[in-house]
């Protein structure tokens, strides 16, 4: 014979007898129970309107608390369910903005790939644009070096709503040396021939070897990709708002100088200090001695106001 299943009420009663401020209550009526018979049993009828009395008085006071009792739990039965709907939607929320974010991070990579197989103007713009949005690179634009010279090619977004790519060719310490833009519908090949002339033109042109536009290009949009990586989370460490990468090791930030293989980072109030930072890094196994200096000699150039470097900063140059 099967054994019958106890009713979910025989449960709940069992619940509460186990709960001690239920049991402690129980045994508090019991209490109050036996104190009204020991005064009946000692005054018998004559304690009957005393009862009464004390009786009337309590349910005068009950009722009211019971009422309060009633609304204060149909109110909080109001905040549970109040929550948990809020809870659900931020769940739902939170699913959706996932979902968004995922999406958008796989955009983002496609539109990586794409501008390292043909990064033409388009796609650069749209991929500076991201990086603006996302503080991983300054708004003044991004460096890099044209190979063979000391000059830097920096692009960046200008004001308004212009669909040109603003571009200055600058020495190393920033100081411009001509400013051009990339139109739109100019091909990544028309601008690499229009920048050889100027080149050329101002006798910094690397020559026919060496000059090579399609890199010059790819290593812009390598460089965007890994300050963008790097600010959204998907490189190990922030790099700050970069401003350019002079080699594999160091990153040149608007804060500092990072480094891009692990966690170390030279704040800017430090690179003018009169520790001597070159010493002390070849104390470290893991730091390349000779790129450390490139990038830490670009960083005081940068960063750094002309003429406040400290006498140890101009030995160490």
């Amino acid at each position: 014979m099967a054994q019958k299943v106890s009713p979910p009420r025989r449960e709940s009663i069992v619940n509460a007898v186990r709960d001690r401020s239920v049991l402690l209550l129980t045994w508090v009526t019991i209490c109050g129970i036996m104190f009204v018979v020991a005064g009946w049993l000692i005054d018998g009828w004559s304690y009957l309107p005393g009862l009464l009395l004390e009786l009337g008085v309590s349910l005068m006071l009950l009722v009211p608390l019971a009422l309060l009792g009633l609304v204060l739990e149909k109110r909080v039965r109001q905040a549970e369910e109040q929550i948990r709907t809020t809870t659900a939607r931020l769940d739902a929320l939170s699913a959706v903005t996932r979902e968004r974010l995922i999406e958008h991070r796989r955009q983002r990579a496609d539109l990586f790939r794409d501008a390292e197989r043909n990064p033409t103007q388009g796609l650069i713009r749209v991929l500076f644009r991201d990086a603006l949005a996302v503080g991983a690179v300054a708004s003044e634009g991004l460096r890099v070096r044209i190979p063979s010279t000391h000059l830097r090619l920096r692009l960046y977004m200008p004001s308004g709503t212009s669909e040109d790519l603003g571009v200055k060719l600058e020495e190393e310490d920033g100081t411009p040396r001509q400013t051009l833009s990339w139109p739109g519908e100019e091909t990544a090949e028309e601008f690499a021939a229009r920048l050889a002339e100027i080149l050329k033109a101002q006798e910094a042109y690397p020559g026919d070897q060496a000059y090579d536009p399609s890199g010059l290009l790819l290593r812009f949009v390598q460089v965007l990709h890994t300050a963008v990586d790097a600010r959204t989370g998907e490189r190990a460490h922030d790099l700050g708002t970069v401003v350019e990468m002079p080699n594999d090791q160091w990153a040149v930030s608007l804060d500092g100088l990072h480094c891009m293989i692990r966690v170390y980072d030279i704040p800017i109030v430090q690179l003018d200090s009169v520790a001597d930072w070159p010493a002390h890094m070849r104390s470290r196994e893991w730091a390349d001695i000779a790129k450390f200096r490139e990038a830490y000699r670009l960083a005081r150039l940068l960063l750094l106001p002309r003429g406040s470097l400290s006498d140890r900063a101009q030995r160490d140059s």
